[in-house]
């Protein structure tokens, strides 16, 4: 995979090359994941994709291998990401017009817009920033 990818580019390139990998019976060539899992599971059905997640460190992707005696068996590979993933919440002053499904800035005063800003910033430090993985959503309380 190329340099200046973007992370979603980054997770698609990856996903497809286990993918591929998978089909053809192959361990992955990427990231890490259960030796003893995959080799009970090759060769017994062909793998799907299924969903992936973000960590601060990782990405998580799974696979789904349907097996129809036992219903479908989930294949985890973990990818150590090439730089911290940062979660960008939804800032305060974003609004959603739910019924028209558009969305807007908003106003406020110069003293307020450099408060939120900061605190939006304060949100991308290590810490903070990984209390947001695993959350409802990325949205910032008002």
């Amino acid at each position: 995979m190329g340099k200046n990818v973007s992370l979603n580019q980054f997770a698609s390139e990856a996903r497809r090359q286990i993918l591929a990998d998978l089909e053809s019976s192959l361990e992955p060539s990427l990231g890490e994941f259960d030796n003893k899992q995959l080799a009970d599971l090759l060769g017994k059905s062909m793998p799907q994709m299924g969903a992936f997640r973000y960590e601060p460190t990782l990405i998580i992707f799974e696979f789904i291998f349907p097996d129809a005696p036992q219903g479908a068996t989930l294949f985890l590979v973990t990818l150590p990401a090439p730089e911290r993933i940062v979660l960008l919440p939804v800032p305060a002053w974003v609004i959603q017009n739910v019924w028209e499904g558009e969305v807007l800035g908003s106003h406020a005063f110069e003293s307020d817009a450099n408060q939120m800003l900061a605190e939006f910033t304060g949100l991308l430090e290590p810490v903070a920033n990984a209390a947001l993985f695993g959350a409802d959503g990325p949205m910032v309380k008002r």
